[in-house]
């Protein structure tokens, strides 16, 4: 028997109750905001934020703009080589397969399903990303002098010190993760409840550190997974982690609260401290609703469609770069062709051409300008459809990195 809280009842919440309320609806808001015909741009430049921010948790200091512009260019030679690269990349890899799998709720805290997100995550990196590291950069080693490897998907089987805690001893790991699978699974937890699951099942996870390497990134993709099964189905227009990673110390504050010892009798059951668990929930809760208040004010409609006006103004007036670095003029018709297909969903440029009056060929320059810089996506005899490039994100989504 494990003898730990798993999570808060709603009643030790008191007043962040109606935060979880508030919270839901939020969600709710931002996922209905959202224009069709930009939602897997979004999507995918979103998934790029989350992955921007779980690993700079990690120390990699590679900036989605370098990624973005590298796509952009299609130039991934020498900068995609780089390990920093690997690993996002690699980590935007396993957030889009998690977001096509459609995991089930009795699937997602499972010790397979969380075993093979850590193996997807490590199994295509180079044998440098898996020598585990010492806190000062150097490899780790063995008792041989071995430098130790992280085996994808494998738990761990030597002792850790991760800060000032002590994880459990290799053999309880398994008992430590049945426990997990046994108390966590969404289908049998109801209401408010099941945000303090959230929470509580992060600083877990984080708590047993199943895994050699690679614990952060796993536990937040395992949240990830486990608020879009809570039924949050914004989560993904808006994520956790770029909240722990806006300020790190914070978030190491609040997991540290809740891996402290019981204290006394009056700091509930078990092992673990209640009142560091109550911090921390209270710490996940906070961070939830400012992340997805941020995006619900970011992709707010006339506020999106303002700063979409801002930008192509700028590109009439080669007042700012194209995605080359370069102050072309793209055609003010560019804003009004952009702004019907955010509205509209793709089209066929006849139809383009006939909403506006003009002929197809004194458009087509236009739109094949737009498409060389990213801006949407115009394949021939295909309907041309709005994308985010490189430098458009900068303009219309101020402050998201």
């Amino acid at each position: 028997m494990i003898s730990m809280t798993p999570f808060l009842d709603s009643t030790d919440l008191g007043e962040y109750q109606d935060k979880v309320v508030e919270l839901i609806r939020a969600d709710m808001a931002l996922n209905q905001s959202i224009p069709d015909s930009l939602r897997e741009s979004l999507e995918w430049l979103l998934r790029l934020v989350n992955s921007y921010y779980s690993n700079k948790i990690e120390g990699n200091p590679t900036h989605p703009k370098e990624l973005l512009k590298t796509q952009a260019v299609n130039t991934d030679n020498s900068i995609n080589s780089s390990k920093d690269i690997q690993e996002l990349l690699s980590h935007l890899e396993v957030q889009m397969k998690l977001s096509r799998s459609n995991v089930l709720p009795e699937q997602v805290v499972s010790q397979d399903f969380i075993k093979k997100i850590h193996q997807d995550f490590y199994s295509d990196l180079p044998k440098e990303a898996l020598i585990v590291k010492n806190l000062d950069g150097t490899p780790s080693e063995d008792e041989a002098g071995q430098p130790i490897l992280v085996v994808p998907g494998s738990y761990r089987d030597k002792m850790v010190l991760v800060g000032k805690h002590q994880p459990p001893e290799p053999e309880e790991i398994s008992r430590y993760m049945r426990w997990i699978e046994k108390v966590y699974n969404p289908t049998r937890i109801f209401g408010t409840n099941r945000l303090c699951a959230a929470a509580a099942l992060h600083h877990r996870l984080a708590w047993v550190h199943p895994f050699i390497d690679g614990n952060g990134r796993t536990t937040r993709l395992v949240t990830d997974t486990y608020m879009r099964c809570l039924g949050y189905d914004g989560y993904g227009l808006w994520s956790l982690a770029r909240g722990f990673a806006r300020d790190t110390d914070a978030y190491y504050k609040a997991l540290a609260q809740a891996d402290m010892p019981r204290q006394g009798e009056s700091d509930g059951k078990g092992i673990l401290s209640k009142r560091g668990l109550i911090y921390f929930t209270k710490y996940f809760i906070d961070t939830a609703l400012d992340q997805v208040k941020f995006f619900n004010d970011l992709l707010e409609p006339s506020a999106l469609k303002t700063r979409m006006d801002i930008y192509f103004d700028y590109r009439a007036k080669g007042a700012i770069a194209d995605i080359n670095g370069k102050k072309t003029i793209l055609k003010i018709e560019a804003r009004d062709i952009y702004k019907l297909l955010v509205d509209r969903g793709p089209l066929f440029r006849a139809d383009i051409s006939s909403y506006f009056g003009k002929s197809e060929q004194t458009l087509r320059p236009i739109i094949n300008q737009m498409r060389d810089e990213g801006l949407v996506k115009a394949n021939p005899r295909q309907p041309v459809e709005p994308k985010l490039s490189t430098n458009i994100v900068e303009i219309v989504f101020p402050g998201i990195w």
